[in-house]
C-alpha cells in the first residue's frame, strides 16, 4: 500500500489550492450515487472507486470494465472519437439516448451507464467476451457472431482480445472457464487502477458540443464528416437552400454486412416526425430525394 499513498501524495501535489473542487455524480437510479472529484489530486481515486463499485453492483469484474473503459478512451473524460463518441465510455448519441444518458462528458454517469449496459449484455449472451463485442460492435453484430450468422470487423476482434486475453472465436465456440482480469498481477485493484490512471492524458475541453436533432430529413451521405459536408455542398442550389447548412446535422450510422463501416448521414434538424416528413416534401419539391428518420 505504500506505493499507492505515495502516487496519492504525488497527485495531491497537482490539486489546485482556490477553493473545493468540483464534483460530477450519478444519478443513482440504478445504482447508488456516486461522484467523481474532478481535479487532479481526486479524479483518478474516485474514477477507480466508482468502477470497482458499480461494476460489482452489475455482476462483472472490475478488471474487466477498467480495462474496456481504458481501451475506449484511456480514462479521458473529454475526449471525442472521429465518430462523435463521446466522454469516458465513448457513447454515440443514439446509444446515449437509448441508455438514458444526458451527458456523455460527466464520468460518473458515463461509467454507471457502461456498467449497467455491459452487465445486461453479459447476461442475454452469457459471456463478458460476447458482451465486448456489443460494446464495441453494436447488439446485432453480436448475435450474429453468437448465432454463426455474422462476421466481425477486425478492430472489434482487436478489441475483445485486448480486453479479455482470448479471441473472438473463442468466446463463440469454447468461453473459458475462468479469465483473470487482474490489472498489475496481485496488486489490488484500486492500487492497480489509480496507477493505470496517472497515465492518462486528457483532452482540453473544448465549446460545448452541438446536439442532434432527434429526427431530421437526410439528404446525403458520407464515409466521413468532411465527405458527407461535401456530398451536401453538390447537391443543386435549390436543395441547398431547402436543407440549410446551419440546420444540418451529421449523424454516424454502422452499415451492417462485410467490411461494417461506419457511414456519417446529413440530416437536416427536425424536432418530430412530422417536422422531419414535411422538410422531406419541400426538399423533394427542390428536385432532391430525402428520407426522414429518428437520430
Amino acid at each position: 500500500m505504500w506505493r499507492l499513498a505515495l502516487l496519492l501524495a504525488c497527485l495531491a501535489g497537482l490539486a489546485r489550492a482556490e477553493g473545493p473542487p468540483a464534483e460530477l455524480c450519478s444519478k443513482g437510479i440504478d445504482a447508488p450515487e456516486r461522484c467523481i472529484r474532478m481535479d487532479p489530486a481526486h479524479f483518478a481515486t474516485d474514477l477507480c472507486a466508482q468502477i470497482e463499485a458499480d461494476a460489482r453492483h452489475h455482476g462483472l469484474p472490475p478488471g474487466f470494465l477498467a480495462r474496456l473503459l481504458w481501451q475506449e478512451s484511456r480514462f479521458d473524460p473529454n475526449v471525442v472519437s472521429p465518430m462523435r463518441a463521446r466522454g469516458i465510455a465513448q457513447f454515440i448519441d443514439s446509444t446515449a439516448r437509448l441508455r438514458e444518458l444526458e451527458d456523455p462528458f460527466n464520468p460518473a454517469e458515463a461509467v454507471a451507464r457502461s456498467a449497467e449496459y455491459l452487465g445486461e449484455m453479459t447476461r442475454r449472451y452469457g459471456s463478458l467476451g460476447l458482451a465486448a463485442i456489443g460494446y464495441n460492435g453494436g447488439e446485432r453484430r453480436a448475435e450474429g457472431w453468437k448465432a454463426g450468422t455474422g462476421g466481425l470487423a477486425r478492430e472489434t476482434r482487436a478489441y475483445v482480445s485486448i480486453i479479455t486475453g482470448h479471441s473472438a472465436e473463442a468466446w463463440r465456440d469454447e468461453p473459458p472457464d475462468e479469465v483473470s482480469y487482474a490489472l498489475d498481477g496481485d496488486t489490488p485493484f484500486q492500487e492497480a487502477c489509480v496507477t493505470m490512471a496517472a497515465k492518462r492524458r486528457v483532452t482540453p475541453l473544448g465549446p460545448p458540443p452541438s446536439r442532434v436533432s432527434a429526427w431530421g430529413a437526410q439528404i446525403a451521405f458520407g464515409t466521413s464528416r468532411s465527405a458527407a459536408r461535401a456530398a451536401w455542398g453538390r447537391l443543386p442550389a435549390s436543395c441547398r437552400r431547402a436543407a440549410p447548412e446551419d440546420r444540418l446535422d451529421y449523424v454516424p450510422v454502422r452499415r451492417r454486412g462485410p467490411g461494417d463501416r461506419v457511414y456519417m448521414m446529413v440530416r437536416v434538424g427536425a424536432d418530430s416526425r412530422v417536422e422531419a416528413t414535411g422538410l422531406c416534401r419541400t426538399i423533394s419539391r427542390a428536385g432532391c430525394p430525402c428520407r426522414a428518420f429518428r437520430n
